[in-house]
Parts: structure tokens; sequence; C-alpha cells
């Protein structure tokens, strides 16, 4: 399949990256979701970011790719965890600044979390955490949140009421029903007629791809036949030459 990917890819032209500097699970949803969409993709290291990776596809699929994408919500954002946002800062942070990291830190956790459910494809989290009550125990239930969730099927893949506890249980003081949570359905990418998947033999290339290829095949068919064709008739040549050499040495021996 792979290197199949990767004949596809330089049939239709010059590869380009689509998606770089990518986490390798990140780049794995994204070759999924153009493989889906009927685009050829090849997920590689990243040459310039040790550690991620990047996504190519053929010159003539980068538009349609980038489509793909944005109506996907990949790659997602990168949203900073609490041991990020609390490993930035000035030399002397003030208590404002340091719950304003936390806050955001916490946020980005919870993106994280929602996202590495199957079938989401974004996840937004705000929280409105007062600094007095900012994970002090404080349990006046004055913070409050809201949840934006994108995702791909109809049926939503969490209940908002999950979503609600995921969130309370990660903010001291916030109660589940003070977390408003908006599911929202993306409507499913459409794939044109060219650019279904095909095979040919063990190659599988994009419909529109697969008329090239066979014309590839087969100039390919046709020079390596020309070629033993031209091999079989120096060879019957240089046979002849040598039995006619043969013939005139013996030719030459005969005593006269």
């Amino acid at each position: 399949m792979k290197w199949g990917l990767v004949l596809a890819l330089a049939l239709s032209g010059c590869a380009v990256p689509i998606v770089n500097g990518a986490e390798e699970t990140d780049a794995n949803r994204v070759v999924v979701a153009l493989e889906e969409s009927g685009i050829a993709a090849s997920k590689e290291a990243d040459p310039q970011t040790e550690g991620r990776y990047r996504v190519l596809v053929a010159r003539d699929d980068a538009s349609g790719a980038a489509q793909v994408l944005r109506q996907e919500g990949l790659p997602p954002p990168e949203t900073k965890g609490v041991l990020d946002a609390l490993g930035q800062g000035g030399l002397v942070p003030s208590r404002g600044a340091e719950h304003a990291k936390l806050v955001a830190g916490t946020a980005g956790d919870l993106e994280r979390s929602l996202r590495a459910i199957d079938g989401v494809l974004s996840a937004r989290v705000h929280l409105a955490v007062p600094a007095k009550a900012a994970f002090e125990g404080d349990q006046k239930d004055s913070a409050t949140a809201s949840v934006l969730i994108r995702h791909r099927t109809s049926a939503p893949p969490i209940q908002a009421t999950d979503v609600q506890s995921l969130v309370a249980g990660a903010v001291p003081g916030l109660a589940p029903d003070k977390v408003r949570v908006v599911l929202s359905a993306a409507p499913a990418a459409g794939r044109p007629v060219d650019r279904e998947l095909s095979r040919l033999g063990p190659i599988t290339v994009t419909r529109g791809s697969l008329t090239p290829l066979r014309l590839g095949v087969a100039a390919v068919a046709f020079i390596n036949l020309l070629l033993i064709g031209v091999l079989l008739a120096l060879w019957a040549k240089v046979r002849r030459a040598n039995a006619t050499l043969d013939d005139l040495r013996a030719a030459a021996e005969k005593p006269r």
C-alpha cells in the first residue's frame, strides 16, 4: 500500500507537503481523512522538526486536500497543557498571570482529552474561573465553562452530560450544571467520482489516476519487450557470427 501511494504521487506530479511539524497521531489522522476522501497521501518524518511528521500529496491534489482538512478540522491546533503553560512566564510572575496560565493550561488539557475521543473532529473549551476561587477549593460555584465539540457522525460520540462531568471534575468549584455544551455535527465530506479509489494489482490509486497509471505500466511493459527483442536479435547475430568463424576455422584446418 505504501509503495502504491508513493507511485501514485509520482505519477500525479511532484509531491508537496500539506501538513508540517505534526505529531504522529495527528499525521495519521490526516492521512486517513485524505484517503477517505479519495486523495492519496503519505506520511514521513519532517526534516525540519525532529520527532514530528509531515504529510505529502500530489501537487494537483493540494487544493482539494486543504479543503478536506479544513472541513475535518485537521490537524488540530496546538494547545498548551498545564505543565506547558506554567513553564513559561516572567522572572517574577504575578498571581493573576499564574492564574491565567493555569486556567489556559487546564482548558488545553481538556481539549486534548476531548479530541482523543473517536469521532470528535475538534473541541474548544472556554473556562471562566474567577481568580479568587481558582483552584483553591472555593465551592461557591462561581466558575462557568462552555464547550464546543464538532463531531463527524450525526449522533455525537459523547453525551453532553459526560462532557459536563469531565470539565467540572477538572476545575474545583465548577458545578456540572454550570458547563454549557454545544455539540455540532460536521457535514460529511463528499467524494467526487474521479477521486474514488481503484486498484491495479497491488497498487491503490484514485480513479482519476488509474488511466495514467495503466498507460505508464503499458509503456514500461512495451519498452521492456522492445529491449528483450533487441537483446534476442543481438544474441542471434552473435551466434551466427560465431558459427561463421567456426566454419572458417574448420575450412582453414582441412588438409589440402
